[in-house]
């Protein structure tokens, strides 16, 4: 059954939308977390503090924490591994885990944090703490909680600021979504990424059943 954020997602193209709203907090017994929710005027040198290591993003001001669950763990290692194999072997990039890019390079209260960021050598900066482009392949993990807008706002985010191809991970339908600056398309079968990874190929299925009992 086709689940409503899928449902929301497959709607036709819509015009430009302004950028992703953050996500409602959740309601805590925490005074910090209440301070944090509530400011908007964090910079990125204080939010790095604030993290301790953990993965954030920062939306105009706001300081958003990315809680995982075990299936999205598990899917964001699986890809991380392929990513890791296939660069073994063709060495033209890397593939990154919560890797944070900073989109608006002038601003200090935006920090972007995709999933997985896979990039090309030669866009890579290795002097820079965060790289100011989008990853040429970009891609989100889809949990229950999330918002079909805010999803796909993300991922359409993504092309505007340089990503070629972008997938979004979707456990439930046990399929991907792949956008491109001209298509989107739903994959079940088989993932490639020609734009990106010449000769990489994954049975979708595989994604959503490692580990193998």
């Amino acid at each position: 059954m086709t689940t409503a954020v899928a449902q929301e997602v497959m709607t036709p193209v819509a015009p430009p939308m302004p950028l992703p709203a953050p996500h409602q907090p959740r309601e805590s017994s925490s005074p910090f977390v209440d301070i944090l929710t509530e400011r908007t005027d964090i910079t990125i040198e204080e939010a790095e503090a604030l993290a301790e290591g953990r993965s954030f993003e920062l939306i105009e001001g706001r300081m958003v924490f990315k809680m995982a669950s075990k299936t999205h763990s598990k899917i964001q290692s699986y890809l991380t591994g392929k990513f890791f194999v296939y660069f073994e072997q063709n060495p033209i990039g890397i593939g990154l885990a919560e890797n944070s890019v900073r989109l608006w390079p002038e601003s200090k209260l935006n920090l972007r944090t995709p999933d997985i960021a896979v990039f090309l050598n030669e866009n890579l900066h290795e002097e820079e703490e965060y790289e100011t482009r989008a990853p040429d392949l970009a891609i989100e993990i889809v949990s229950d909680d999330d918002r079909a807008t805010e999803i796909f706002a993300k991922g359409r985010l993504y092309l505007e600021k340089g990503s070629r191809v972008v997938w979004i991970v979707f456990p439930s339908e046990q399929s991907v979504l792949v956008m491109t600056p001209t298509e989107r398309r739903w994959e079940s079968a088989r993932l490639t990424c020609p734009e990106v990874l010449p000769d990489f190929s994954l049975e979708v299925a595989e994604i959503f059943s490692w580990p193998k009992k």
